[in-house]
């Protein structure tokens, strides 16, 4: 995979820890998938400067983006432009992969036919990267993520609480 690729997979990761630790992630998920897919492709055609804008940003810059463009929404809509970027890097991240896969087949210097037929495969590929399923396999990575990193906190923990307290000690007797 690119780097873009990874960046890609690494942001729609750091969106959802951000929806998982700041909304309410179960009602949004519930929301979203009640909604039809239609409608979620509306919204996602309304909302897509938001998008694109929220993507863009850095992440120090996003809630605050995100609290000024959306003030006079719920915080369900808020999380669902939350979802819509997810889901829009996890696109960018196939997209990527399908360039890649077709790199050769699409450049110039192949027979007219192959290059057509190789066109139309290529095509057919994009078509299913329009996708509305909720990312999934993106809050299941995030939260592996969040796991292992705990699980790293759990072990340096004790070592950092006593560290803490001889520099304590050491302050006082110093």
């Amino acid at each position: 995979m690119s780097a873009y690729g990874q960046f890609a997979w690494q942001d729609a990761l750091s969106l959802a820890t951000w929806l998982t630790k700041s909304f309410d992630l179960e009602a949004i998920r519930e929301s979203y998938e009640a909604t039809s897919v239609q409608d979620n492709h509306e919204f996602e055609i309304a909302n897509a400067e938001i998008i694109q804008e929220l993507l863009a940003r850095p992440e120090g810059q996003r809630s605050a983006y995100l609290r000024r463009v959306s003030k006079n929404v719920s915080s369900s809509t808020q999380g669902m432009l939350i979802v819509m970027a997810i889901i829009a890097q996890v696109r960018v991240m196939e997209v990527i992969e399908l360039r890649d896969r077709f790199r050769y087949s699409l450049s110039p210097g192949g027979g007219t036919r192959i290059t057509c037929a190789n066109i139309y495969a290529f095509n057919n590929a994009m078509m299913d990267v329009s996708f509305m399923a909720w990312p999934a396999a993106v809050f299941e990575a995030a939260s592996a993520k969040e796991s292992e990193r705990m699980s790293q906190w759990a072990i340096i923990e004790p070592f950092i609480d006593e560290f803490s307290k001889a520099l304590e000690r050491s302050q006082k007797d110093g």
